[in-house]
């Protein structure tokens, strides 16, 4: 089933609903060096007021984890993705909490749920998992003893 197919369905269960196409924002991979000067450029020179989120991928095929960001401009309503591939092992790039104050808790989320290391960030302390947990837990190379592991999705 397409996206335009499930919205349809959904239209015709409930009417009224409001559903929209899927997401098409458009996105860049850019340099972890460079990170910073992007994202203040698109803060002071396109308007990008809001950082909507920080998150990460896991690709352990690749030997990478690529931590994404979204903004959002209240402006204009446009919305943008920011990529940055890290190294699996000792992933690594500079905090954006000063540029964008909501990176302070996305950042934390990230950094304990894929081990990113957000340098510079100005309370890197534990948010959400026990100080004595091991691993990352949204890796998929993640295991715990109380943790039953579904089948993959095909």
């Amino acid at each position: 089933m397409t996206a335009a197919e499930a919205l349809e369905s959904l239209g015709a269960r409930f009417p009224g609903l409001a559903a929209h196409p899927p997401d098409s924002a458009p996105w860049a991979t850019v340099e972890p060096a460079a990170l910073r000067g992007h994202l203040l450029h698109l803060r002071d020179h396109l308007r990008f007021d809001h950082l909507v989120f920080v998150t990460a991928l896991d690709r352990p095929d690749q030997g990478q984890i690529e931590a994404v960001y979204r903004l959002s401009s209240y402006a204009t309503k446009a919305s943008v993705v920011i990529r940055v591939l890290l190294p699996r092992e000792g992933a690594r790039v500079d905090t954006v909490s000063d540029i964008y104050r909501a990176a302070e808790w996305h950042e934390r989320e990230t950094a304990e749920l894929f081990g990113i290391e957000f340098a510079g960030h100005p309370d890197p302390r534990r948010l959400l998992l026990p100080d004595d947990l091991e691993g990352y837990p949204l890796r998929k190379d993640f295991t715990h003893p109380n943790m039953i592991r579904l089948p993959e999705a095909e």
